[in-house]
């Protein structure tokens, strides 16, 4: 069996040939690394070339879509034009029929008209102040209700009025205190009690 310092001598031989195949072969990739670079270069430059080729194919693709849309459309137009054409003469030809219905129209308005121009008497200052005398009236029925809601009693003094809410007042109190029967006992009770009091 080896001794220990021979072992060691042993492995420290196969370390060091390791470290130097380890140095060629860094020396080695960085050499290979260099003289890949160029290529790696050349490769970007091909790929850009080649994505603005492809933008500029998609480009002239969309404008030979466009101009083939746009030359549709104006065959499209023209059509329309064609059309719009053949739809106005027929409206040339209905406005004529109408305007010879409105003339006819006209005819039988200016007869109903004289119809009914008897009502035109009615305008006339007599009736106008018969029917603001009404309204007049009516406003006066309005105001009087108008009052008649804000006060009821109007002819009595302001101590008969006090007494007549005090006494209000007390029967409500009354009401709401009292513990009333169940069923119809308690609206009978209740219609009552008013008259009572």
């Amino acid at each position: 069996m080896k001794s220990i310092a021979e072992r060691y001598n042993s492995l420290a031989g196969a370390y060091i040939k390791l470290s130097d195949k380890f140095h060629q072969l860094d020396v080695a990739h960085m050499n290979l690394k260099e003289k890949l670079l160029p290529a790696i270069k050349a490769i970007k430059s091909y790929r850009s070339l080649v994505n603005q080729l492809q933008q500029d194919k998609a480009e002239l693709e969309l404008t030979i879509q466009t101009l083939t849309e746009r030359q549709q459309r104006l065959e499209e137009n023209q059509l329309a034009l064609q059309a719009k054409e053949v739809e106005l003469s027929m409206t040339v030809n209905t406005l004529t029929q109408e305007n010879t219905d409105l003339q006819v129209a006209l005819q039988d308005a200016q007869a109903n008209f004289e119809v009914v121009a008897d009502f035109e008497s009615l305008l006339e200052s007599e009736p106008q102040a018969v029917l603001l005398e009404a309204e007049q009236q009516m406003e006066l029925v309005e105001a009087t209700l108008q009052e008649i809601a804000l006060n009821s009693d109007p002819d009595l003094s302001h101590e008969e009025q006090q007494l007549i809410e005090a006494y209000q007042k007390e029967s409500e109190s009354l009401l709401v205190s009292m513990e009333l029967p169940q069923g119809n006992n308690s609206q009978e009770v209740a219609e009552v009690l008013p008259c009572v009091a």
